[in-house]
């Protein structure tokens, strides 16, 4: 039996992909600032002239690094919290999730947390990182929002304050250099207790 064959458009789909793919490996290695779209087209398989095809820049190229993994951080944002536990298993199951996810340094974790650090010294690319920072955390937010209501809690500050706090603070920890597996426990109980802290003092108080 004969492969069917692919759509032109399916062509461009999968090299797109790949270009994608690729550069955010070597971001992940390297930085953005350090990555050069020659080392990206070798690494995807594709002539320089391919790549510019897809992508007439370097920073075209970073903007859709940064949708990738600006859209997986906000996906695994949402999948922390989930719907059918009651209110408070919920809550710390989210934050619990969190920082898993800070241990398992995804590499869509690590790409977007270097993306953001550079977005605050380059104006055109912070922009873009603000507008996926903003909806990242609205994402957080406003599921700690509903779980607040449901165990009918009266929060101390801004739910919205909180939530960029516990964003930034799982970004900022992302880009530590690799620790050996028991540090890693030690900074994920270390997280635990933070987040605990942050929750219960300050944001939940029974109405």
């Amino acid at each position: 039996m004969t492969a069917p064959r692919r759509l032109p458009d399916d062509r461009r789909e999968s090299t797109r992909d790949a270009l994608i793919t690729a550069a955010m490996s070597l971001v992940g290695e390297r930085g953005a600032e350090a990555m050069s779209l020659h080392d990206v087209a070798e690494r995807a398989g594709v002539s320089k002239g391919g790549l510019l095809h897809h992508f007439a820049s370097k920073e075209s190229l970073v903007d859709a690094v940064l949708d990738r993994a600006g859209e997986w951080f906000e996906r695994a944002l949402m999948a922390a919290w989930d719907p059918s536990a009651p209110p408070f298993p919920r809550l710390r199951g989210a934050l619990e999730a969190l920082s898993k996810l800070g241990d398992e340094r995804a590499l869509e974790l690590r790409v977007f947390a270097l993306l953001c650090a550079q977005g605050t010294c380059d104006t055109r690319l912070g922009s873009l990182v603000r507008a996926r920072l903003d909806a990242a955390e609205r994402t957080f937010a406003d599921a700690l929002s509903l779980t607040l209501a449901e165990l009918h809690a009266q929060p101390r500050v801004p739910v919205e304050t909180l939530g960029r706090v516990l964003v930034g603070a799982l970004l900022a920890t992302t880009l530590r250099p690799g620790e050996a597996p028991a540090d890693l426990r030690d900074a994920r109980t270390l997280w635990e207790f933070a987040l605990v802290a942050a929750i219960n003092p300050f944001v939940v108080e029974a109405r």
